[in-house]
């Protein structure tokens, strides 16, 4: 399973990726940033979120991360 990786201290909220993978990233209500939706978020922290997404969702995950504006999103 692909892993992603939100790096909370250079994102910057703008929405970009839950708009483009509504089903891979949420925005945090506490900090207005962007995190791993619960059901495949593996850990959450202030620096990083981390999950692991079924392999129909790397695509639209991996377009997200491409038009990131901060390159806050990783996909392994």
């Amino acid at each position: 399973m692909p892993r992603v990786r939100v790096n909370k201290e250079t994102c910057i909220g703008c929405g970009v990726c839950w708009s483009l993978a509504p089903d891979v990233f949420e925005e945090d209500p506490a900090t207005r940033k962007s995190r791993i939706k619960e059901s495949y978020r593996k850990s959450d922290s202030e620096s990083e979120s981390v999950g692991e997404i079924p392999e129909e969702l790397k695509e639209p995950a991996q377009n997200a991360a491409n038009a990131c504006p901060t390159g806050s999103i990783t996909i392994e």
